[in-house]
C-alpha cells in the first residue's frame, strides 16, 4: 500500500520551526498586490500579507486561486491559523507579567507548578521562565507523553492530565544554557503556568492582558480557537487538499493562535512602536537579547523573537505552520518596518515576509526549485538484493514522538512517518534511498541493519537513529 506525502509533512511532526535566513539581495518588483497574484499563480491556494512602513502606516492585500481568493480571503476580515508565531504573544505576555512584578524571569518555574513537581536539569539546577522563553532550557520539542489520537489535530488531547504526567516523566539530558534546542512543550508548558498563576484559562488572559490593550479581542478579534461563521478559513496540505483544524488544550501556547493579516500587522505596529500604546515597555523587553544561543550562528534569541542581524540592521522574526497554514513575520527593528505572510496551505512563505520587509532581498524562484524537483525525482532507480533491502527496513526515531518505519516488501520499500500516510521509496545506491512523490533522500549508515540515517530534505538534515525491527 502507498499513498501520496503532503510536501514538507514529514519535516513537520509539529509546528513549524522557523525558516531563518534572508537570500542575498536581488531587486525585485514590491507592488504587493503583484507579488501576491504571481506567488499564488506558482504555488498555494490562498496568500494575505501586509507590511507596516517607517512612518507606521499599512498596506494589505490578498490573492487567491481556484475559488479561494479575495472574495473568501480577505486580509482584514478572515483568521488563519499563525501556528509558531503564537509564541511571541506568549513572550510578550510573560514580559508583562514581569513588569508587573507577578514575576522575574530567572525565577524557577517550579514556583509556579502544583505541589511536589519540581523541572530541573542535568546538574539539578532549576529551569527558569527565561530559559523555557529562550528555547535553552533542554525541554524536548514535544512532552513524552505526547500521542495523538487523531494524527490530524495533533495537540486536541492533550490536556491537564497529560500535561501533569509530562512533568512528572520528564528526565533532562542536558545543563540549561547548553543548547538551543526549539520546544513547542517548552512554550505550551509556560502559556499553562501563566494562566495557573492568574487563576483564569489562558485565552481570557491572553485577551486581558494583550490583545484587549493592542485592539486586537473582542468577538472578532485574535483567539486560540477555531474561527467560526464568515471568518473561517479552510486549510490546505502543500497539494491542496483539505485539511482539518488544529484544536488545542493545555499546549496552547505552543501554537493556538489565529489572526487575520491586518491583525498580525496591528500586532507587527505595537512591537515596533506604531503608535504608543500600554504595552510598549513590554513589547522592548520581550524584543531584546536574552540569549545568545539560537538555532543558527550569528542569531540570538528574545524571548520567543529570533534576533539576527541582516545588512546592518537589527532583525526580529518567528515562522508559523501547521499542517493547512503558513505564516512568517518579520520586524526590522532598525528601519521600524514589518512585513508578513500568511497562506491556508502548507507552502514556504519566509522569503516573502522578508522581502515585504526589505525590498532588495531576494525571493524564491519557485520555477528553478521544480525544474530541481523534477530533475530529482526522475532519476533511476537500482535494484537492491534481499541482504541489502533487509539491513535497511525497520523502525527510526527522530525523537519519541515522531518515527519513520521503513518496510520492504518484496523488491518494493515503503516509507511512513508518524500520523503520515504510507509511500514509496527508491534505490539510489545501497545506503541511499530517495522517494517520487516528494523530494527527500535518506543516507543510512553502514551496517547490517544499519543504525541510523539522515533525511535530506528542502536543505535540511535530520538524523534518525533504529529504534527497532520493522
Amino acid at each position: 500500500m502507498s499513498s501520496s506525502l503532503p510536501r514538507r509533512r514529514l519535516l513537520h511532526a509539529a509546528l513549524a520551526s522557523p525558516l531563518l535566513a534572508l537570500p542575498p539581495a536581488q531587486a525585485q518588483p514590491n507592488r504587493l498586490q503583484d507579488l501576491l497574484d504571481e506567488r499564488v499563480r506558482l504555488e498555494g491556494m490562498g496568500l494575505a500579507a501586509a507590511q507596516v512602513l517607517e512612518d507606521g502606516t499599512l498596506q494589505l492585500s490578498a490573492a487567491g486561486r481556484s475559488g479561494v481568493g479575495e472574495a473568501l480571503l480577505t486580509p482584514d476580515r478572515h483568521r488563519l491559523e499563525i501556528g509558531s508565531i503564537t509564541k511571541p504573544f506568549i513572550g510578550l505576555l510573560l514580559a508583562d507579567a514581569v513588569l508587573r512584578g507577578e514575576l522575574k524571569l530567572d525565577d524557577p518555574l517550579e514556583a509556579s507548578l502544583p505541589e511536589g513537581l519540581a523541572l530541573r536539569d542535568s546538574a539539578g539546577q532549576p529551569l527558569r521562565w527565561v530559559d523555557v522563553a529562550t528555547h535553552r532550557s533542554g525541554l524536548p520539542r514535544l512532552p513524552s507523553n505526547w500521542e495523538p489520537a487523531n494524527p490530524l489535530d495533533p495537540y486536541a488531547d492533550f490536556g491537564d492530565p497529560q500535561m501533569l504526567a509530562a512533568l512528572r516523566a520528564f528526565q533532562p539530558k542536558r545543563r540549561r544554557d547548553e543548547a538551543f534546542e526549539y520546544s513547542n512543550f517548552g512554550y505550551g508548558l509556560m502559556g499553562w503556568l501563566l494562566a495557573r498563576r492568574a487563576q483564569q484559562p489562558l485565552g481570557r488572559l491572553l485577551d486581558v492582558r494583550v490583545l484587549e490593550p493592542l485592539g486586537l479581542g473582542g468577538p472578532q478579534g485574535m483567539s486560540l480557537r477555531p474561527a467560526e461563521g464568515p471568518a473561517a478559513v479552510q486549510g490546505h496540505d502543500a497539494q491542496g487538499k483539505p485539511t482539518p483544524a488544529w484544536t488545542f488544550d493545555a499546549l496552547a501556547g505552543a501554537g493556538a493562535l489565529r489572526a487575520s493579516a491586518a491583525q498580525l500587522a496591528r500586532f507587527a505596529q505595537a512591537m515596533l512602536g506604531h503608535p504608543a500604546h500600554p504595552l510598549r515597555d513590554a513589547a522592548q523587553l520581550a524584543l531584546q537579547v536574552h540569549s545568545a544561543l539560537g538555532p543558527r550562528p550569528g542569531m540570538a534569541m528574545g524571548l520567543a523573537w529570533m534576533r539576527l542581524q541582516h545588512a546592518g540592521r537589527d532583525i526580529a522574526t518567528h515562522d508559523g505552520g501547521t499542517f493547512g497554514f503558513s505564516s512568517s513575520l518579520w520586524l526590522d527593528l532598525t528601519k521600524r518596518r514589518a512585513g508578513l505572510a500568511l497562506a491556508n496551505a502548507q507552502v514556504v512563505v519566509t522569503d516573502l515576509a522578508g522581502h515585504l520587509t526589505d525590498p532588495a532581498a531576494r525571493l524564491r524562484d519557485i520555477a528553478a526549485e521544480r525544474r530541481a524537483a523534477e530533475q530529482a525525482l526522475a532519476q533511476p532507480a537500482q535494484t537492491l538484493s534481499d541482504e541489502q533491502l533487509a539491513a535497511l527496513a525497520g523502525v527510526y526515531a527522530l525523537n519519541p514522538q515522531f518515527k519513520v518505519t521503513v518496510r520492504v516488501e518484496g523488491q518494493r520499500v515503503f516509507g511512513q512517518a508518524t500520523g503520515q500516510g504510507e509511500f514509496e521509496l527508491f534505490a539510489k545506491s545501497e545506503r541511499q534511498l530517495f522517494a517520487r512523490v516528494t523530494p527527500l533522500e535518506m543516507h543510512f549508515d553502514a551496517g547490517s541493519p544499519s543504525a541510523a540515517f539522515t533525511l535530506l530534505q528542502g536543505g535540511g538534515k535530520l538524523r534518525f537513529v533504529r529504534e527497532s525491527a520493522p
